[in-house]
């Protein structure tokens, strides 16, 4: 977090008190990597804010050394997977701009035996909403959590919309490479679907967004859905110079199973793998981690 802005030009040291009531969850609840060649051997955690917070930000500074994440298997699209952006998304919105801190709200003020002090049993703000919310606003328990509910429903809607078309999206890119589509047809392609879905993850991934900063998400949903019908319209141009003039069929992956089938996940595998994971004790791990540790 430190490092994270300073190569911003910022001190975190002079930080308002206020200030840290925030930047205590910062330190975990971000986007962020692991950089494998800043030091030879290891994977540095580091938080891609270089080029500031906005999605369009961090995918500038993952595009400056073409890093990606995975390739798509079905697009072959270099994918990003966002972690959970959560610290940048509120401090886009009404309430890290106006310097709410996090802490106001999942960890509101309490009083006990004449003492005030933040209330440790961290939570939702909606199951407090008298000593989080209210304190500034003066309307109805009700009102403010249908406020709430409503903005998410709507964001939600489109946010939908947008998985619609990159599913569309995909496996239309998939029904190209099958009928010869060339890498330089594609390049352009794969660019959007690439731009579509980080948006979309974006949102997804970042816990309470369509709270936090709704004007800014349905942005980055509306922007995402752009990008998917770029992508599409592309795609409808390469299929038809390949004599495919028909509607690519939509997938049915109207269950977690069926989706997993679709793409070709071997889940029993996963699940043999899982286990071994889940029964692997701390012994186990800290031996593992000393024969790594030796090495270097």
């Amino acid at each position: 977090l430190i490092e994270a802005f300073e190569r911003q030009g910022k001190d975190i040291t002079k930080a308002t008190q206020q200030e840290m009531r925030s930047l205590v969850c910062a330190q975990c609840h971000v986007e962020y990597y692991f950089d494998k060649h800043k030091i030879v051997g290891t994977s540095y955690l580091t938080f891609p804010w270089d080029k500031g917070f906005a999605a369009e930000d961090i995918e500038a500074y993952y595009d400056s050394y073409q890093f990606s994440d995975w390739t798509h298997s079905l697009s072959r699209a270099p994918m990003l997977k966002a972690q959970h952006p959560e610290y940048e998304t509120f401090m886009m919105g009404i309430h890290g701009q106006r310097g709410v801190a996090c802490a106001d709200c999942h960890m509101p003020y309490k009083s006990e035996g004449g003492q005030k002090f933040t209330d440790h049993h961290i939570q939702s703000p909606l199951n407090n909403i008298a000593n989080s919310c209210q304190v500034c606003h003066r309307e109805e328990a009700a009102t403010l959590l249908a406020n709430v509910y409503e903005r998410q429903d709507k964001i939600i809607e489109n946010r939908n919309k947008l998985e619609e078309l990159l599913v569309r999206a995909h496996v239309e890119a998939k029904t190209a490479w099958d009928l010869g589509a060339s890498e330089a047809e594609m390049k352009p392609v794969l660019t959007d679907i690439r731009k579509s879905q980080w948006r979309w993850d974006f949102a997804a991934a970042s816990h309470g967004a369509s709270f936090h900063a709704p004007i800014e998400i349905s942005r980055v949903i509306a922007n995402g859905i752009t990008f998917a019908q770029e992508a599409r319209i592309k795609l409808a141009r390469i299929l038809a110079l390949k004599g495919y003039n028909r509607e690519v069929p939509y997938p049915d992956i109207t269950t977690k199973a069926k989706a997993q089938k679709y793409i070709g996940l071997d889940m029993a595998k996963l699940n043999a793998d899982k286990e071994v994971f889940r029964k692997t004790t701390l012994e186990d791990w800290m031996k593992k981690a000393e024969e790594r540790e030796s090495k270097y």
